[in-house]
């Protein structure tokens, strides 16, 4: 508006000073002096409606300028937004794709690689074990046996579940776990313990004869480990 104003004011002053330009006695004169006299008001004017015309048109570039500057800020904060969105997702995605890659793991002296659901059952059946809760100990193994066929954990959830039927009574079958660890297994670290379960579980049985001399092949085959030594403890009081 203060432009409006600056340019029209510029336009009559103009004006005024071409008029006082003339001789005076022409402003009144003749008619050629009136003619010149409509000819400057209509310059005058034509001078004026152009300088309208210009400051409407940079009003009306500060207008879409300012609507374009407030398209900018938005869209740049809508990409802030988007760039987050994605940032969130991928993580969200790496998250989902860890849960289901596979981990390496030590397990009885083993390098062992498993998914992060077999290690969630194996570690949630020992602690289920370890609290006393047998049953739904045994659970937690046989769902892992039946969902993991092929898992690492196979020859140590023997030795568990072998642990977990002697612990509720069930000899019979305590006897069939540790006797699968030793046959299927036999090189696994595990076995010196499973001999001393197996032989607690047959020595329950009142299979004396056969639990002592399971006792005696861990005193001779294993002579430097502590199996060894708890061995020679249980032949002491079986004899």
């Amino acid at each position: 508006m203060i432009a409006k104003e600056r340019l029209l004011g510029g336009a009559l002053s103009a004006a005024l000073l071409m008029a006082a330009a003339s001789p005076a006695h022409a402003l009144f004169g003749d008619d050629e002096a009136r003619k010149a006299i409509l000819d400057l008001r209509e310059r005058v004017q034509a001078i004026q409606n152009g300088q309208l015309q210009l400051v409407g048109q940079i009003e009306l570039l500060q207008q879409q300028n300012a609507e374009l500057t407030g398209r900018v800020e938005r869209l740049t904060q809508q990409l802030a937004i988007q760039q987050r969105s994605v940032k969130e997702l991928y993580g969200n995605l790496d998250k989902r794709v860890a849960a289901f890659e596979p981990q390496s793991e030590r397990v009885d002296g083993r390098s062992i690689t498993v998914s992060p659901e077999e290690k969630r059952l194996f570690e949630g059946a020992l602690q289920l074990f370890s609290n006393g809760k047998y049953s739904q100990s045994r659970r937690m193994f046989d769902k892992l046996l039946a969902d993991y066929p092929q898992t690492d954990y196979r020859p140590t959830v023997y030795y568990w579940l072998g642990n977990v039927f002697f612990a509720q009574g069930n000899l019979t079958q305590a006897v069939a776990f540790q006797n699968r660890l030793l046959k299927e297994y036999p090189d696994n670290v595990r076995v010196p313990d499973a001999m001393l379960s197996l032989s607690s579980a047959l020595a329950s049985q009142g299979k004396k004869d056969q639990a002592v001399k399971i006792l005696q092949q861990i005193r001779s085959r294993y002579s430097d480990t502590e199996a060894a030594q708890l061995a020679a403890e249980r032949l002491k009081a079986l004899r």
